[in-house]
Parts: structure tokens; C-alpha cells; sequence
């Protein structure tokens, strides 16, 4: 008897626990019954919805953001939204949104325009009065802690559609949002004469995956800069050169990371990082291209090399063109910007915009590519032909050479080989990793080979230390830093590793 009892209990618990949830009923679907009248065959009446017994159910937590449930006292809930269409609200729907807050007061003259377009399981629009034709959720916790409005009113982009069943469509990403992830409360409107309701939604996260690998970058750029500083094998214009490169680099993926994180919280420190920031990316391509130039000068235009190599100051000149032309490009983003301020007409699409969406110039339009990708492409397009003819001149060399020895003959292979590094080396620092970069960028904006573009991101993120392996991890640079911590000394005579410079360690390759 005893037994039976035990197990009688155990299941009545386990049926009573399983009964708590309404049956084929999402939470956000529900209403507080707990100031509802109930009857006596189990229904409740909620303002003027009779909600059967079969539709409520018995509940201890509620859902908050991202799925997670948070312990509340035991009450009952009522499936109403299968009984009549719902709109959920952020807080009462007599108060106005506070930053990303309900404001501390209800404001009972509050009036707005109660009218909601809803596109019907038909397929059909309607116009529904918020109060008469829909019931109202306002106890559902907030979406999120960090939320914006879409403003359809000022941005095309910011369309929305509102579904029978609950769901809207944001345009501007064909995202589909259930009720657990925005609400409604009203809003005053540009022209500050009335207010309308529009739905708040959650601020996109973007994944701090490729963040903390731009982090990696970083750190594998520092050593590379500080290798490039101690070694007297990079102590050349050249080596100069790379190290700004690096550190304009350096500092750009810095800014990018520091925004990321949320750093820069303040309008004002969101504007300076995105004008620094762009200022630090336009002067990484700059470099570049001096680095593609002076290695033409030098290996490219073999029979002016001596002349090329006796101009003076020319350090000086290139750090006068790269941060002058920097500087050019940054001011011309910001007058734009204070001239013409940003809106969804055809005309701002081609504005900056830094700062309205993020602490960075606005890519997803047209200002992307004429302010980021256009230089960028114009850069590429120098650095590729430098490139070209950098091998060229090496290669026509290469076969104007006589073979003085049957040595040589026998060396060719090996030396063919390094001479392939060396092309690959050059291809890599006149800029290949950033024509992927281009490639990407276009197939993000038509929506296509979505698995390119995150190998693409993954690249460019890694860029740091894909730089650090390609000029640090090499033989003969781990040789010398080794010989610079332990000197060789045989037979009582030092010998000094080589110091030579890269370009001659260049010009063995080729030679």
C-alpha cells in the first residue's frame, strides 16, 4: 500500500509539473491572469476574451533574453494570443521609452496614434486600433538592455512589417523577429507634433570571435615591430617602411577592437575613434604602396638602381606624402559629414555618416565604396602593378644572365625555388590579402558566398600574425636574432651573423 501511495505521488507530481505549461503555447504568447476573474468551470475573463481552462496554465519563472528563465512567484497565465491578436508593448502603454528605459511615470493625457498596419495570414493589410481591436502585453520583461527603435519615418532602412501571428520583418536584413525579441512603445515623431508606436529591437551583437583574433593580430604585430626595431637587418628605408606599415596596421585593428568592446561609449569618443581609426586604415594602404614603390626602385629599375639610391631625404618624403595624403582623405570624410548630415535619401547615401550606426564609416551603402573600398581600390590597383613589374625586371634579369659554371647550373633549381618564395613574400605584402578584402565586400553586398566572406574575414583578421610568420619565422632573421642574444665565436674569432640589409638578402635570392 505504501508503494502504491509513493508512486502516486511521484506521478501526480510529475503530471502536475507537465500540466504547468499551456500545451503548444509560446510564452510570449500569454497574459498575467492574476487580477482576471475566474469561473467556476476553470476559464478567466480578460478584459473582454473568455479564456478557457484548456488555455491557462499554471507558471513559476519568466523568459527573459536569449532564452534564459528567471524564478518568479507561482501564478497563472492565459494563452491569449491564439484567441486574439496581441501586440506586445515594452512598458505601460500610458509611458514613453527613457533612453532604453520605461520613464518612472504614467502620463494619462498621453494620446498617439493608436492605429497599427498588420499584414493578415491572407496576405492582406490592415489597419487595427492597438486598443480596441488587439490586446496589449505589457508585463513581458524587456527584450533586451541595449535596444533602438526603427525609425521608418526617417530611414528607409528602418522598414518594418507587423504579422497577424506576432512576428515583424525588418527590412533592411530580411530578419524575422519573434516577440521575444522586440516590442512596441509609443514615440514621438521627427516633427514633434504626435506620436506613434514603433517597435524597439534588440542592437545587433556582432560576434567578438574575429575581435579577439584581431586581439592575436595585435600582439603578433608588436613583436613584429619590436624585432624590426633590434635587428640591423631591417635598419633600411625599406625595413622603415614596413615598420610603419605595421604599426598604422597596429593601431587600426586597435581602434577597431577598442569599438567592439564597447570602449568608446561616449558621442564624442565614438567620433574621435571612427576619424582616427579611418585616418590609422588610410595611411596602413598608404605605406603599402610606398613598400610596393620602393621595392620596384630598388629591384625593379636595375639600370637607374644606383641613381634611384643616391636621392637624399627620401625616408623624409615618404612620411611626408603618407601622412599629408592621410590627412587629406580623413578631413574630406569630415566635412562631408558636418555638410551634409545623414538621411535616407539618395543623395546621403554617399555620406560618412561616422558615428550614426557604429564608430565607423557607414559600409553597408555607397559611401562604403567610395570612401573605404574606392582608395583602397586605387591603392591595389598601384601595388599589383608594381608588382608586376618588380617580377618582370627580376625575371628578364634572370635570363640575360650568362651561366658561368656548371655550379650555377646545378643551383638553379634551389635558387628558383627561393626566388618563388620571394614573389609570393611580395605578392603578400603588396597587398593580396586586402584584394580578397574587395571580393568580399562585393559578395556581402549581393548577398552571395556567404562561406568566402567569413574566410575572408578570418584572413584579414589574422593579417598580424600571417605578417609575423612571413618576415619574423624565416631562417635567416632567427638566425641573426639568435647570434644577437648569443654571439659565435670560433677560433678566437667573432663572426659577426649578417647584417646585411633586406635588399641585399633580396638580391642574393635573385642573384
Amino acid at each position: 500500500m505504501s508503494a502504491i501511495l509513493y508512486w502516486s505521488c511521484t506521478w501526480s507530481l510529475l503530471l502536475a509539473g507537465i500540466a504547468a505549461d499551456i500545451l503548444d503555447c509560446d510564452f510570449f504568447d500569454t497574459v498575467d491572469l492574476t487580477h482576471s476573474f475566474k469561473f467556476e468551470n476553470g476559464s478567466y475573463r480578460y478584459e473582454d476574451v473568455i479564456i478557457p481552462a484548456r488555455l491557462t496554465g499554471a507558471y513559476d519563472y519568466r523568459i527573459l533574453y536569449g532564452g534564459s528563465r528567471e524564478k518568479v512567484p507561482n501564478h497563472i497565465r492565459g494563452c491569449i494570443c491564439k484567441l486574439k491578436p496581441c501586440i506586445r508593448l515594452c512598458c505601460h502603454h500610458k509611458k514613453l521609452m527613457n533612453s532604453t528605459e520605461c520613464s518612472n511615470y504614467v502620463d494619462e493625457e498621453l494620446t498617439y496614434n493608436y492605429a497599427l498596419n498588420i499584414t493578415l495570414r491572407t496576405g492582406k493589410m490592415a489597419s487595427k486600433h492597438i486598443m480596441n481591436e488587439m490586446i496589449i502585453q505589457q508585463d513581458l520583461p524587456m527584450p533586451c538592455q541595449i535596444h533602438y527603435h526603427l525609425d521608418a519615418e526617417l530611414y528607409t532602412e528602418d522598414m518594418w512589417t507587423l504579422f497577424e501571428n506576432g512576428t515583424l520583418l525588418r527590412h533592411y536584413d530580411n530578419a524575422f523577429l519573434s516577440k521575444q525579441d522586440y516590442c512596441f512603445q509609443p514615440r514621438k515623431s521627427e516633427s514633434g507634433e504626435s506620436y506613434s508606436v514603433v517597435p524597439y529591437n534588440c542592437v545587433i551583437q556582432p560576434s567578438m570571435t574575429m575581435a579577439y583574433v584581431k586581439l592575436a593580430s595585435v600582439v603578433f604585430m608588436a613583436m613584429t615591430i619590436g624585432t624590426y626595431l633590434w635587428l640591423p637587418l631591417f635598419h633600411t628605408i625599406h625595413g622603415q617602411c614596413c615598420t610603419l606599415y605595421f604599426l598604422s596596421l597596429m593601431v587600426t585593428f586597435l581602434l577597431n577592437v577598442a569599438s567592439t568592446f564597447g570602449v568608446f561609449m561616449d558621442d564624442l569618443m565614438c567620433l574621435v575613434n571612427g576619424y582616427a581609426g579611418y585616418y590609422a586604415a588610410m595611411a596602413t594602404f598608404l605605406w603599402l604602396s610606398v613598400i610596393s614603390f620602393d621595392v620596384w626602385r630598388r629591384f625593379g629599375l636595375h639600370p637607374h638602381r644606383e641613381f634611384c639610391r643616391s636621392i637624399g631625404n627620401t625616408f623624409l618624403y615618404y612620411n611626408l606624402i603618407v601622412w599629408s595624403s592621410a590627412g587629406i582623405l580623413t578631413l574630406v570624410i569630415l566635412v562631408v559629414d558636418q555638410l551634409f548630415p545623414y538621411s535616407s535619401d539618395c543623395v546621403s547615401n554617399f555620406v560618412p555618416a561616422v558615428g550614426v550606426t557604429s564608430c565607423w564609416i557607414l559600409t553597408d551603402g555607397w559611401s562604403g565604396m567610395v570612401y573605404i573600398y574606392g582608395p583602397i581600390c586605387i591603392f591595389i590597383l598601384f601595388n599589383v602593378t608594381m608588382f608586376y613589374l618588380t617580377i618582370r625586371n627580376i625575371h628578364v634579369e634572370k635570363k640575360l644572365r650568362p651561366k658561368v659554371s656548371r655550379n650555377y647550373e646545378d643551383k638553379a633549381k634551389s635558387r628558383n625555388l627561393a626566388s618563388f618564395g620571394l614573389y609570393v613574400y611580395l605578392f603578400v605584402i603588396m597587398g593580396g590579402c586586402w584584394i580578397l578584402d574587395i571580393m568580399a565586400f562585393i559578395c556581402e553586398t549581393q548577398k552571395i558566398f556567404k562561406q568566402f566572406t567569413n574566410a575572408n574575414d578570418l584572413i584579414n583578421c589574422s593579417q598580424g600574425i600571417i605578417i609575423f610568420l612571413l618576415t619574423i619565422c624565416k631562417k635567416e632573421v632567427l638566425k641573426t636574432i639568435r647570434d644577437r642574444i648569443q654571439p659565435i665565436r670560433t677560433s678566437g674569432i667573432e663572426f659577426e651573423t649578417c647584417t646585411m640589409t633586406q635588399d641585399c638578402h633580396l638580391m642574393q635570392q635573385i642573384n
